[in-house]
């Protein structure tokens, strides 16, 4: 292979990586691994009892979820072109370095094998009225890029929806896939609080970072998306008072994690209870960041901190786990 033809696929795979947002997914891939293997299987092991779902299904869910992601990546370029050129000229992909009728091609390629995967696991585990939620992902996600971006606050809102539903997913196989089976679940009932409690409380922290971050990308887009009459936060209240809704929500996160950290602490959990520091400590961090005028580059650091900040609560799962699950 001559050097030009290497640089070529080199530049490619840079591209579509790129596109798709390689580093989101590895988060995904994270998280939902992380759930498997930080959380489930230890509490069926404590229970006694196998999987009720194959490591198949698993990875036809988690290639569900990632295959669907990426597609929601895509068409959220291709919708958003014009406003790309403004806020961000220098990373635009489609209609520069990929056609829009090739990211087109690609966005429907994802969808179909993304809910391919999806329809293949619920049924694996004869429970059809699990496919919905891929549908209902992939119409949402095309439904925020088209028109729900938009409008004040309810794109933010419904991104993180998504994310939290990235947790929940996993989850809810697990469960139907138990319920199938009247022994294991008769075996891991009394396990089943305590998954509950830690899926539930991971989807509203990952609920509230997520939409922490998304108001601070609206401002840090700010410039493209007045030119193009968007409606998001910053435009119509303006960055002091979005700051301001910024501010509470980190607030409010850090007073339930505190809720969290004094009930570890009361039951000597003290490696989970330091770990969740980090969290109080980025959350603080982020809340001296945030600028007093609206600063590309100072916004752009605040969103990389609460992605960090999200990605590090996930991974408190391993810390969580041992002291969580009760003793026989």
């Amino acid at each position: 292979m001559n050097q030009a033809f290497l640089t070529k696929i080199k530049t490619e795979i840079v591209t579509y990586a790129r596109l798709i947002r390689w580093v989101n997914l590895a988060m995904v891939l994270v998280i939902v691994f992380s759930l498997r293997y930080g959380l489930f299987l230890p509490l069926y092991s404590a229970a006694k009892i196998s999987s009720p779902l194959s490591h198949t299904v698993f990875f036809l869910v988690l290639l569900s979820i990632v295959l669907i992601t990426a597609a929601g990546y895509v068409v959220n370029d291709i919708y958003d072109q014009k406003i790309d050129r403004l806020n961000k000229p220098e990373k635009l992909i489609i209609g520069q370095a990929l056609s829009v009728s090739r990211a087109w091609m690609l966005y429907f390629a994802f969808n179909i094998l993304g809910l391919a995967a999806g329809i293949v696991a619920a049924l694996k585990i004869e429970q059809p009225i699990l496919i919905w939620i891929f549908v209902l992902t992939f119409g949402l996600l095309w439904y925020y890029s088209a028109y729900l971006k938009r409008k004040l606050f309810w794109g933010n809102f419904l991104v993180a929806i998504l994310s939290s539903l990235v947790i929940i997913t996993p989850w809810l196989f697990e469960i139907y896939a138990l319920m199938h089976n009247s022994d294991k679940w008769i075996a891991f009932f009394r396990f089943y609080p305590t998954m509950n409690y830690i899926v539930l409380s991971l989807s509203l922290f990952a609920f509230i970072s997520t939409l922490i971050r998304e108001i601070i990308k609206d401002a840090e887009d700010i410039q493209g998306d007045g030119a193009y009459q968007y409606q998001t936060l910053p435009i119509v209240l303006g960055w002091k008072t979005s700051k301001t809704i910024v501010q509470a929500l980190i607030v409010l996160m850090m007073i339930l994690l505190a809720v969290a950290q004094y009930w570890l602490r009361s039951r000597h959990y003290d490696f989970a209870f330091y770990w969740y520091f980090i969290i109080q400590f980025l959350s603080v961090h982020l809340l001296s960041t945030l600028p007093a005028e609206i600063h590309k580059n100072q916004l752009k650091r605040c969103s990389t901190i609460a992605k960090i900040l999200m990605l590090i609560g996930i991974l408190g799962i391993y810390t969580l786990t041992p002291f969580l699950i009760p003793k026989a």
